[in-house]
């Protein structure tokens, strides 16, 4: 896979997917993704199919654990995919550290909006399955 960056409105784009994640934002992140998508439930496997799901996902999560999820480094690669590294840091709720790493999301988008979510080790060029 070659990578090229990302223009500064992809950049933008991402940041704010991110930024409404982060914040749990949910009407933001509606914003930006269409009413069917197709996101990685990476707690208990399997795809997630709406907005709401999505929504409902974060729910489960933040009722054991906070995640803070950072871009770093975007691209986009042959396939017109957006790759995004970010670090990622995953606390317990009394606040301590479970784990701080770096992990690659792949983006596919459609009419503008983030319609699939892949996640990959960083340097990885697929998906895990």
């Amino acid at each position: 896979m070659t990578l090229r960056p990302a223009p500064p409105e992809i950049e933008a784009l991402v940041g704010r997917l991110y930024d409404a994640a982060g914040r749990r934002d949910y009407e933001a992140f509606r914003a930006l993704v269409p009413a069917e998508l197709e996101w990685p439930d990476i707690t208990r496997g399997g795809q997630l199919e709406t907005p709401e799901a999505v929504r409902d996902y974060w729910r489960y999560n933040d009722a054991s654990i906070r995640v803070e999820t950072t871009p770093v480094e975007i691209w986009l690669d042959d396939e017109g995919r957006v790759v995004v590294d970010a670090n990622q840091v995953v606390w317990n709720l009394t606040g301590r550290l479970w784990s701080d790493f770096c992990v690659r999301h792949l983006y596919t988008l459609r009419d503008g909006l983030f319609w699939r979510m892949d996640v990959a080790a960083k340097g990885d060029a697929e998906p895990s399955p």
